[in-house]
């Protein structure tokens, strides 16, 4: 009886052992391993098998677009055997991260399959050597980015610019590009694409935001080193470069890297001599900043607008750091277009709206002027004479304004000399004292309302028939435009030698002798026309310039020229404003976004 009691007390507690041997199994941390961490099956398709070592229940998930892969078992306990069947691929190579899981541990194996298909790539050289063409093969190219969205340097949120080792590109999408970080590799798939010209610069036009994919890879581009005489090449186009021994030009030195509300180009020379542009657009986060003051090396991405070679910094430090000794002539005080403002009249005592504006640039800050005017001509007598202005320059670039003064008595012509501090040639403006009395309006043009379209009568037409206003010297009449606030009508796609057109024809015979005015308000974006005359004919063939040039800004001004007659004018007359250089308010040339403005169209006799 003891043994047999002894026998079945062993056997009990060696149940109890193996009971709590059990527990101790299932109370170890989960945990699945798997024989291998990538799978590969051919394009034929196929199948492939996984081993599986786990202590728990485990289920397998496959991402929703790879339908192409099946899983069994799609589940299992313990260790165990997983058989992945792949379909066929006709397609391009492609892979799917397949996910096998207990509830609270999990593996990945990357399941390969190759593919009927194989990508071809092109450089970003082989890209551009294409020319303005529509790409017709499946071709793909990958680039990084370059220019650097946070920075803003960009005239538009649809324009990337993306390089690889040798080359760049713009891309102008659809839409607007998301927001990527600078070196984010781009792949491109080519086929359809369009490659073509805007403003002299090769881009893939309206490229779909949907071809422009992510590879996940990171690749940033350094800035390529080169000469200016390299950058004007034109063979560094769309890439980021690095330019050494350049300076903003003595002119420029008191602007900021954004004049205004307009984008803006400083203009830059080299130790060499070579020209080019610093390009800023009004977007970019550092528009406020002053343009560097020394010399060194700017860096930025080579672009062309027309013919201007332009480099556009991305961030702060690609122009900053230019701080060297500057290289050349220092700044020379140098004074810009006079003008004459306030109606002149026989018998009318002159207010503070009689005056004249003297621009300057390059001024030494705190340095003493003195400026005189000397008034002469058949309508001088009454005038204040001379005119002085005195003072000391409080920035260095700015305007000097004299103020007229005395009563004229005596209609006709008046020459304006002025001769004063840093200028060495006496500035000349001319102007006309008119006698109300004898004085005719021609025609009158407001702007109050939109015009229906060109041509466009007069407002007013007291001293002539038939006055209307239009465009000539463009192939198609731009779309008018009209602005209500400023009561200015505008028009794009401006070029040298076009011109606002009046025609008329007066009552009565003009007398030589007399003086023909026209006056006008008048003004330019960034990129409309700068440079403007003021011009009659008789025959529409031979033009006889009115008064001084005229130099447009971005600021509305009232321009008043003159002409003292020496025929007399009978039938039909014709009087243009017309642009007399390729060159913009910002000093490149002209581009087919400029407009240009008009308002408060006055032609009169006096």
């Amino acid at each position: 009886m003891l043994k047999l009691f002894s026998f079945a007390l062993v056997i009990a507690l060696s149940f109890a052992a193996a009971s709590c041997n059990k527990e101790d199994v299932n109370n170890e941390t989960p945990f699945i391993n798997l024989g291998s961490e990538t799978l590969s099956v051919a394009k034929e398709g196929g199948t492939a098998t996984l081993t599986v070592e786990s202590n728990r229940a485990w289920s397998v998930e496959i991402p929703a677009e790879a339908a192409w892969i099946a899983a069994n078992p799609a589940s299992g306990t313990n260790n165990g055997t997983i058989t992945f069947t792949l379909l066929p691929n006709s397609g391009l190579q492609r892979q799917a991260d397949v996910k096998i899981k207990t509830a609270t541990a999990y593996e990945y194996v990357r399941i390969t399959q190759a593919g009927a298909a194989v990508k071809t790539y092109v450089t970003v050289s082989e890209l551009r050597a294409m020319g303005e063409t529509t790409i017709t093969t499946d071709v793909y190219m990958k680039a990084s980015l370059i220019n650097d969205q946070d920075g803003g340097n960009n005239t538009s949120l649809k324009n990337v610019y993306v390089q690889d080792q040798n080359a760049g590109i713009c891309v102008r999408l659809v839409a607007n590009a998301e927001t990527m970080a600078v070196g984010t590799e781009l792949e491109f798939k080519l086929q359809g694409a369009v490659l073509s010209k805007y403003n002299g610069l090769l881009q893939l036009n309206n490229f779909a935001n949907a071809n422009m994919t992510k590879t996940g890879a990171t690749v940033v581009i350094p800035a390529k080193s080169i000469t200016a005489a390299q950058l004007l090449s034109g063979n560094y186009e769309s890439m980021y470069v690095a330019i050494p021994n350049v300076q903003v030009v003595n002119a420029d030195l008191t602007k900021t890297m954004v004049v205004g509300t307009s984008h803006t180009s400083i203009n830059m020379e080299a130790t060499t001599g070579e020209k080019f542009v610093m390009f800023s657009a009004s977007y970019s986060e550092f528009k406020a900043l002053n343009v560097p003051q020394g010399s060194g090396t700017l860096k930025g991405i080579a672009t062309i607008n027309n013919t201007t070679i332009q480099v556009m910094p991305q961030v702060r430090a690609d122009f900053t750091g230019m701080t060297g000794t500057r290289f050349g002539n220092a700044p020379q005080l140098t004074y810009g277009t006079a003008t004459l403002a306030g109606a002149m009249n026989k018998g009318v005592a002159f207010t503070t709206a009689n005056k004249i504006t003297i621009p300057f640039t390059e001024a030494t800050t705190g340095a003493a002027y003195s400026i005189s005017v000397a008034v002469s001509g058949a309508g001088a007598a009454g005038i204040t004479t001379p005119a002085t202005a005195t003072g000391n320059f409080a920035t260095a670039a700015g305007n000097i304004v004299v103020e007229l003064a005395g009563t004229p008595t005596a209609a006709g012509a008046v020459t304006f000399t002025i001769t004063g501090t840093g200028i060495s040639t006496p500035i000349v403006v001319n102007g006309t004292v008119t006698d109300p009395s004898s004085s005719t309006s021609l025609a009158t043009w407001v702007f109050t309302d939109k015009p229906a379209a060109f041509p466009i009568a007069a407002t007013t037409a007291d001293g002539a028939t038939g006055a209307s206003l239009t465009l000539t010297g463009f192939t198609t009449l731009p779309t008018l435009n009209h602005t209500p606030s400023s009561k200015t009508i505008y028009v794009n796609t401006w070029a040298e030698n076009k011109a606002w057109e009046i025609a008329l024809t007066p009552t009565a015979a003009i007398a030589s002798g007399k003086t023909l005015a026209v006056e006008f308000k008048g003004y330019s974006t960034s990129t409309g026309p700068r440079d403007m005359v003021v011009e009659y004919s008789k025959n529409g063939t031979d033009w006889v310039q009115v008064g001084e040039a005229i130099v447009y800004t971005s600021n509305i001004a009232t321009f008043n020229r003159n002409k003292v007659l020496t025929e007399s004018l009978s039938g039909a007359l014709k009087i243009r404003i017309r642009v007399s250089s390729p060159t913009a308010t910002n000093g490149s040339p002209i581009a087919d976004g400029g407009n240009s403005r008009l308002a408060d169209v006055t032609i009169s006799v006096n």
